[in-house]
């Protein structure tokens, strides 16, 4: 057995089910590396990263199932459900197999069942996170923590980008310890330990940094030090595939 150890991002998780195929690995699984425990009776393979290839797999993704295959897709692996990848990788290899079958409305498939739960579970998060999200005012920012049971945070970005685009505003994650801000310009992601979070303090007015370090501070809860929660952020350009998760 081959255990293809990725980064925990979604593209990572796109490359290594690039990996399976390149490779024509039979007997194979996708785990993220923040939970991989070496066994001496399995070969850990190391996959980097490839924008490129994740992007082949998901092009083939949308050629196969369309648009709404491919949100489904990424709700499913937004879940953190373990082992969901190698649901997801037992999937696509139908995909492969019967590729004018629609095997995502296979419910009796164990794989395709937990996939479209997860995804579902994933959309109903989505659709709470809009209606009750509070924002409150720090200096001349907006900011809002939330704590959701999956990591949606990427999901509702482009609903309050929309509703809320002529205030600057901040988002963010104390568990998953990201988050994404904008601007009146552009949303990014950040993490309190990167640049991006220089950038929101410099935005402040004079006075208000240190109190802003200091809120950050105070909500960082423990599970922020737990090393399951990785930043899982999908790039801007999977944004377009989840308008109205």
């Amino acid at each position: 057995m081959k255990i293809l150890v990725y980064d925990s991002t979604f593209e990572g998780f796109l490359t290594a089910v690039f990996v399976v195929f390149e490779y024509r690995y039979e007997e194979v699984a996708i785990v993220a590396q923040h939970l991989f425990a070496p066994s001496l009776f399995e070969e850990a393979i190391t996959v980097y990263t490839d924008a490129a290839k994740a992007e082949r797999v998901l092009n083939k993704i949308e050629q196969c199932w369309g648009k709404e295959g491919k949100a489904v897709v990424l709700r499913a692996f937004l879940s953190e459900e373990e082992g969901m990848e190698n649901y997801l990788l037992a999937a696509i290899r139908l995909m492969i197999q019967y590729p004018e079958e629609q095997v995502l409305e296979n419910y009796g498939n164990t794989a395709i069942a937990a996939i479209r739960k997860a995804a579902k579970s994933v959309g109903r998060e989505v659709h709470r996170m809009k209606e009750f999200v509070r924002f409150e005012k720090v200096g001349d920012l907006y900011f809002a923590k939330i704590v959701p049971e999956y990591d949606v945070l990427a999901l509702v970005v482009p609903h309050f980008k929309n509703r809320f685009s002529d205030q600057q505003w901040v988002l963010y994650d104390p568990q998953r310890a990201y988050g994404f801000a904008y601007d009146l310009e552009e949303v990014f992601p950040f993490t309190p330990a990167d640049k991006q979070f220089g950038k929101l303090s410099a935005s402040l007015p004079d006075g208000y940094e240190m109190l802003w370090k200091t809120y950050f501070q105070h909500i960082n809860i423990a599970e922020r030090k737990n090393s399951k929660y990785q930043l899982r952020n999908m790039p801007k350009r999977y944004w377009q595939y989840l308008p109205e998760v």
